[in-house]
């Protein structure tokens, strides 16, 4: 045990080796791992302390339960009232661990209602029974001190509970495949079962130290990033294909009329992007760009801008960032600075200002892509205040993630507020979503950073019940909210809730219409879904299945990349991806070739900014792997590759975020 966590868990172990009657302890248990590391403890501890029969009852009700559903009372009242009221004679000294640290968001009043009862039957317990350790994630303990006033009152001490990092890095909480148990006549509890590989084990203890560091709307949420950017491209959807257009005619008309061709082209090549034609739509922007007049500024402005957006989306985003600053410089705009008023619309220069930021976060230039958004909203003039409006909310969820994403972990919370008070949470004009279910979700990725992984879930879980109804935009949220839900689980060590939220992997088909708002959605959901299956899988012990769910994940990926426009959190999800399945195969000269290609990879990502702190984690991650590869082929280079690591992971200490200074460390101790 290390630091402030093995203290206060040593604390309590003294205060049970010492104790000889009935005493209440309240355990507040930052994740079910530190649970199962407290119950371990324990159980080893106390023996050696020279406590005498040491018996150990874990009131857990959620294990062995095959549904992700509320707990009952039945289930409550069956599994940790009774036994703890009224336990069997041979029972009645033992310690008793009523432990709710698996507990959700909406189990809370079922929790209140126990509590409550327990309150009533306080007298029951008294100086001829053992003790109690009341193990609580950190949204119960108030619910317990206001359903159970009495027995709260007469706690014998309090104690914080994290995780031992320690153990964490040894791979110790790694599991076989299904809990163990151990059985003390009626009454079950599961226990820590580290019997994977050694090898598997290291490995899944960097799998675990790096989704820790990688918070998921990162990897799978850049569609909330992009979306004030591209929302009228979204919303260009005729009432016809774009892509049935007849182009025969267009020669003779561009010298017959050739402002209306211009324009009616204009139009095609919006819908074009609507529908995720990028490679049709830079087509016949290209042309329309030739033929266009010399005095035709609004209508050249526009096309370079949605031709930035077309290009980028196809993963040129440098090429995509030459057109969009000839668009720039046609509407009088400097980034970062003033630049002269020009005779164009501001709703022009507003997607000018759009498609700018949109390719410069694109190519990784964060600050830029704020500049942009800065000057957009300091030259949105009264006329278009009902735009503001529309926009305000999306801007501040974007903007939010951004600041995530540069390493701002305090600047981003400071403006969580912001996400509740910034116009309409509609991103559909027929369904309106749930007030705050989206900010819900990006909040929970910021407790994931910092650390607190229990405000994560309840966040997640109180999403889930909240977003009724998701904005057609992103429908595929409410898949995404779920496999969130299950990936900050595993890190949290709830495996078997995982298990059950994750359940079967759907079969995504492409869109059955071209007029579907988020084409994209259901591979993007379904690769996230794969990512944390496999993740499951590693960290259970189960390295061939691991592999396969990496597979498809990357499968998915590629599906998602035919249509997204959010290249940034895509290359991050691809390359975190192919890590993994990388770090899973054998040693051999073809895997460190594959290393140093990722390597590289990593390093294109990060961009020669280097302000994109989530592509920075997966660059430490994936030369550490390159370095170990190194050191077992014997390779010289291995030294390098670890230092570059350690350089790598420098910018990311004392930012608020555990994970990341973990890692810093980790690449520090492979020097």
């Amino acid at each position: 045990m290390t630091g402030a966590a093995g203290g206060e868990r040593s604390r309590l172990i003294r205060a049970l080796a010492l104790s000889r009657r009935f005493h209440l302890y309240l355990a507040r248990c930052a994740s079910p791992r530190a649970a199962d590391q407290l119950v371990a403890a324990l159980s080893e501890e106390l023996p050696q302390l020279g406590r005498a029969d040491v018996r150990l009852v874990r009131l857990e009700p959620y294990s062995a339960r095959t549904e992700d559903t509320p707990l009952t009372d039945g289930e409550l009242a069956e599994r940790v009232l009774l036994p703890l009221l009224d336990p069997p004679k041979e029972l009645r000294g033992a310690t008793h661990l009523v432990d709710a640290s698996r507990a959700t968001y909406a189990d809370t009043e079922g929790w209140a209602r126990l509590f409550a009862l327990w309150n009533e039957k306080r007298n029951v317990l008294g100086p001829s029974r053992g003790e109690v350790v009341v193990m609580l994630p950190s949204g119960l303990v108030s619910v317990f001190a206001a359903a159970a006033p009495d027995v709260w009152s007469i706690r014998s001490g309090e104690y914080g509970i994290d995780e031992d990092a320690s153990a964490r890095r040894g791979g110790l909480e790694i599991r076989a495949p299904g809990p163990r148990v151990v059985v003390l006549d009626d009454v079950t509890f599961p226990t820590l079962a580290a019997t994977a590989p050694e090898g598997s084990q290291a490995r899944a203890a960097d799998a675990l130290l790096l989704m820790q560091a990688v918070p998921p709307l990162a990897l799978f949420g850049g569609d909330l990033v992009v979306r004030p950017w591209i929302d009228d491209v979204l919303a260009a959807r005729w009432a016809a294909d774009p892509m049935n257009g007849d182009a025969s005619q267009q020669p003779g008309l561009w010298g017959v009329a050739p402002s209306v061709l211009a324009q009616r082209d204009l139009r095609r090549a919006d819908d074009m992007l609507a529908v995720r034609c990028f490679g049709a739509a830079e087509e016949l922007l290209v042309h329309l760009l030739e033929c266009a007049a010399d005095d035709q500024i609004e209508l050249t402005a526009v096309a370079l801008s949605e031709l930035a957006i077309a290009i980028a989306a196809q993963d040129r985003p440098d090429v995509a960032a030459i057109h969009g600053k000839r668009a720039l410089s046609l509407v009088g705009v400097v980034p970062g600075g003033g630049g002269a008023r020009t005779p164009v619309s501001p709703y022009v220069t507003a997607g000018v200002l759009r498609a700018n930021a949109f390719v410069r976060w694109c190519l990784g230039h964060l600050e830029v892509a704020e500049q942009l958004d800065q000057t957009l909203a300091a030259r949105m003039e009264a006329p278009a205040e009902a735009v503001r409006w529309f926009h305000r909310p999306l801007v501040a969820r974007s903007r939010l993630l951004r600041l995530a994403e540069c390493g701002q972990i305090a600047a981003a919370r400071e403006q969580v507020r912001v996400l509740f008070d910034s116009g309409p949470h509609a991103g559909s004009r027929k369904k309106p979503v749930p007030e705050g279910a989206i900010a819900r979700i990006i909040i929970a990725d910021l407790e994931f950073l910092s650390g607190d992984l229990d405000a994560s879930i309840r966040e997640l879980d109180r999403a889930r019940v909240e977003g009724r109804a998701w904005p057609e935009e992103h429908a595929s949220l409410r898949r995404r909210s779920k496999v969130a839900t299950a990936f900050v689980e595993i890190a949290r060590g709830n495996e078997e809730r995982a298990s059950k939220l994750l359940g079967r992997p759907k079969n995504p088909q492409a869109p059955s219409h071209w007029r579907e708002p988020e084409p994209e959605g259901e591979f993007r959901a379904e690769a996230f879904h794969a990512m944390t299956s496999g993740l499951l899988a590693m960290v259970t012990g189960d390295p061939v299945r691991a592999c396969t769910w990496f597979e498809s994940a990357r499968g998915f990926i590629d599906e998602w990349g035919r249509l997204g426009l959010d290249r940034r959190s895509r290359l991050r999800a691809q390359l975190l991806a192919d890590l993994l399945r990388t770090a899973l195969r054998p040693e051999g000269d073809q895997i460190v070739a594959t290393a140093h290609d990722l390597a590289g990879q990593s390093e294109a990502l990060l961009g020669d900014t280097a302000e994109d702190h989530v592509s920075r984690v997966l660059a430490v991650a994936v030369h550490r792997e390159l370095a170990r590869r190194l050191a077992s082929a014997g390779a010289g280079e291995a030294r390098a590759a670890a230092q570059r690591a350690a350089a790598l992971a420098r910018p990311l200490g004392a930012l608020g975020v555990p994970a990341w200074d973990e890692l810093l460390r980790a690449a520090e101790r492979s020097l």
